[in-house]
């Protein structure tokens, strides 16, 4: 699927949100847009051209006109027609690029909880494709009524939004992608590892519990985190263990048992093996607590 890929921040802002319904007969107008424009049919069809490339953009499809390209549309509406649209902008220092996206791998970015800089992040936005209405139509609605009664800080609300709205698309194209199942069952398996930390891995178990066998269920979590249940099990527990060791005043051993580890020379060591601090160390490096005087 052609995507547009949005590497933020900066995140793109919402300019202006609109709805209309169009009679029979009417044929969107020529123009050359300085803004991205984000068509939604929730009724009809509404007939567009962009650089030559014809789009029928039906009852529950989208479309994004790209900024400088000249689109119109080519042909009128036959029936009753009902869009909305949304024109957003990115910042000139922001990365766009147009993709075809097939997987939706998201290997986990490193970081702890004492990082002071932000992390980059990805959106993706669909160029044409179906839409589900349900989702979306409140948020829509809810947009527009923001927008028709704007304050300063209404502006941010919708721009607060408008990225919830981004991701109702983006959780869409995962939903309906060929690797559908095996992403969402790698989020299961992400958030079953991660409740079960204070309890021995156990493969079995898991396989009674989810219902897939270790192996398929292995794959799926690999595929989209590049870790298999083990290392991802283990990345949960050393990044539990960051966080009591700079926020509590926990012994090191007690930490340990609550992140796991019933061996305490395992833990430092596979502590240390992914920190290249033992945890006696990084508390001491990162521990919040002063010690008073």
């Amino acid at each position: 699927m052609l995507v547009l890929e949005l590497k933020v921040p900066p995140a793109p802002l919402l300019a202006a949100i609109g709805y209309a319904i169009w009679k029979p007969g009417v044929v969107h107008a020529q123009r050359r847009f300085e803004a991205f424009d984000m068509i939604i049919c929730t009724k009809g069809a509404i007939y567009m051209e962009e650089e030559g490339i014809s789009y029928e953009v039906k009852q529950g499809m989208m479309l994004v006109l790209e900024p400088g390209k000249l689109h119109r549309g080519y042909r009128p509406t036959e029936v009753e027609t009902e869009v909305y649209w949304i024109h957003f902008q990115c910042p000139p220092s922001a990365e766009v690029s147009l993709v075809d996206k097939t997987s939706w791998q998201q290997p986990l970015l490193p970081g702890t909880d004492q990082d002071t800089k932000p992390r980059s992040a990805m959106i993706h936005i669909p160029k044409f494709a179906e839409v589900d209405l349900q989702t979306i139509r409140s948020l829509l609605d809810e947009m527009l009524a923001l927008h028709q009664r704007l304050t300063s800080y209404r502006a941010f609300e919708l721009h607060m939004l408008f990225g919830q709205f981004l991701l109702q698309l983006q959780n869409g194209m995962r939903r309906n992608s060929p690797q559908a199942r095996s992403y969402f069952l790698s989020e299961k398996v992400a958030a079953y590892v991660a409740n079960h930390l204070e309890f021995p891995f156990d493969s079995v178990q898991m396989e009674r519990d989810l219902h897939y066998h270790f192996d398929y269920l292995a794959r799926c979590l690999k595929q989209y985190t590049g870790m298999s249940p083990l290392q991802y099990r283990h990345h949960l527990q050393i990044d539990r263990a960051k966080r009591l060791l700079t926020h509590s005043e926990l012994s090191l051993g007690k930490i340990g048992e609550q992140c796991g580890f019933q061996d305490h020379n395992y833990f430092t060591r596979l502590f240390k093996r992914q920190t290249n601090l033992t945890p006696g160390e990084y508390r001491k490096k990162y521990q919040v607590f002063g010690t008073g005087e």
